[in-house]
């Protein structure tokens, strides 16, 4: 193996090395390595064995999960990098959480919608890891609350919204234009596992109805 691969492997073994990187990060750290511009022509050798030896899992094209790590990247974490912005929520965090019953393969998260002509995409996309679904929802709405209430603060390399969050999305959705989604069966949640007084409070900011999920 020569010199700059030794050096690049090593840069995306480091303990800050992302979890999912692209082509263009790759070609960044390998000129790094080399001490010169590198190609992506030259590094497509040095890609296709990393590929081989799974230490790079495709995603979709110039995008790869990171396993020189020893926490490799999983699919969720390539969530922020398919769609700008997006949080990991709804039946993936319920599910990962324990508090959904029938947990699906499929990554969900959420996208802010803007003010604008721009609008996200949205909808099912397929990659070389699986599914993931991206649900839009108004920046505001999708920021309202406390940060603390909002967002898991545990160590993941994505932004990942807490459990209480992911259920007040998924209802949020369901009584939104913007999406298909229906309320969730409450026999399928064990809402024991949920923080009430923060699922209260997020309600509230959001504007959710918790009739029929929650005693008063």
């Amino acid at each position: 193996m020569k010199s700059w691969q030794i050096k690049l492997e090593r840069r995306l073994a480091d303990v800050d090395a992302p979890a999912v990187v692209d082509t263009g990060l790759l070609q960044r750290f390998a000129s790094s390595a080399r001490g010169a511009s590198f190609s992506l022509r030259t590094l497509s050798h040095w890609l296709t064995g990393a590929q081989a030896r799974g230490r790079l899992t495709r995603v979709i094209r110039g995008v790869y999960l990171n396993a020189f790590r020893s926490i490799p990247g999983r699919p969720a974490d390539a969530a922020h990098v398919l769609r700008r912005d997006a949080i990991v929520s709804l039946n993936t965090v319920l599910g990962d959480s324990g508090v959904l019953n029938n947990p699906s393969a499929t990554v969900t998260a959420i996208v802010p919608l803007d003010a604008g002509p721009v609008r996200p995409v949205t909808g099912r996309l397929k990659t070389a890891v699986g599914w993931f679904h991206f649900f839009a929802m108004p920046r505001a709405v999708l920021e309202a609350g406390s940060a603390d209430d909002r967002i898991d603060a545990s160590v993941f390399d994505h932004v990942r919204a807490t459990p209480e969050r992911a259920l007040v999305d998924w209802l949020y959705l369901a009584e939104s234009r913007l999406s298909h989604r229906t309320r969730p069966n409450p026999g399928d949640l064990d809402l024991e596992l949920l923080d009430g007084r923060r699922l209260r409070r997020l309600a509230k900011a959001v504007g959710v109805d918790l009739s029929g999920l929650l005693e008063s």
